[in-house]
């Protein structure tokens, strides 16, 4: 008898599972027939803030290229999202961080659209560039189209305190970029190379991602020369393609995104940085840059956007 009872208790929870299954398939079903909060109505915000870098330290104002593109994936994958939102107040970075989330941009089945508050410069309108829309504050700070490489001499520094490096290498330019010595010749043309190289790459990237949007090539180069421009002037030379506010952008999102009615925002914020998390990036900087001192300092200096 106690078998059979446990038998029948089995079969009702078994329906009762079925049921609910079915519940939930059609909850979805309505819920993509008939959109509304939460469902199906939602502009994905995704922060692009300070310098764009392939690891985040907490003591700068820098941010993980990385981290951003697992928010642009998570929002793609979100059936909730119907458009992606870059709030961008970024001047640029290290290039090989930006290309990741340029290419990631690139390759997302959802629209994105760019908005660019204060500032969108060099690689962070890089990544402006790479979406379906750009939209700018009038007086936002943008362009900067170039390449940079920064290093130190500190030669001459040393020998006033009578500090002499010592450095063995195997290969001519292993210490290319070296603080410790005046750059050759020959190191210059080297590195020119490259910044050309990642500039030719930069230009022609930008002008493929808005000649269909009324981008002259000539119109391009006659900015393309490292100088910051107003959002205004941008919107002139069919850099963005409009100006407004956030407000109002977001608003534009939506109806790039097929969004009917007033959309929800869905923030794609980073994560609160704990006390403990401050202590032990601190610490960890500290001691980066401290071995960092010991090893090959010509990895300070890398080529920027």
């Amino acid at each position: 008898m106690l078998q059979e009872n446990n038998k029948k208790l089995v079969v009702i929870a078994g329906a009762i599972v079925l049921v609910i299954i079915a519940l939930l398939a059609v909850l979805l079903v309505f819920a993509s027939l008939f959109p509304g909060p939460g469902f199906g109505n939602e502009v994905g915000v995704i922060p692009i803030k300070g310098t764009i870098s392939l690891e985040k330290d907490s003591c700068s104002q820098s941010m993980d290229a990385l981290a951003v593109v697992e928010k642009i994936d998570e929002a793609s994958k979100d059936p909730t999202v119907k458009v992606i939102f870059l709030d961008i107040d970024s001047g640029g970075g290290s290039i090989v961080a930006t290309k990741q989330i340029v290419n990631k941009v690139r390759n997302t089945d959802k629209p994105v659209v760019a908005y660019i508050g204060e500032v969108g410069a060099s690689g962070a309108y890089y990544v402006a560039a790479a979406s379906d829309y750009i939209i700018a504050d009038a007086d936002s700070i943008t362009g900067s189209i170039g390449v940079i490489w920064v290093s130190l001499d500190v030669n001459k520094l040393l020998d006033d305190f009578g500090i002499k490096p010592i450095v063995m290498k195997k290969g001519t330019y292993k210490d290319i970029g070296s603080m410790y010595r005046e750059m050759t010749d020959d190191e210059k043309k080297l590195l020119q190379t490259m910044i050309d190289d990642s500039f030719t790459q930069f230009r022609g990237d930008v002008y493929e991602f808005r000649k269909d949007k009324g981008l002259e090539l000539s119109k391009l180069d006659s900015v393309a020369d490292g100088r910051i421009i107003s959002g205004r002037q941008a919107f002139q030379l069919k850099l963005v393609d409009e100006l407004s506010s956030r407000e109002a952008a977001i608003k534009k999102a939506a109806q790039i995104g097929g969004i009917k009615g007033e959309p929800v925002v869905k923030s794609y914020e980073n994560k609160a940085i704990s006390l403990a998390d401050l202590f032990f990036t601190s610490g960890q900087s500290f001691a980066k840059g401290f071995s960092s001192s010991l090893g090959n300092e010509a990895s300070v200096s890398s080529i920027r956007t």
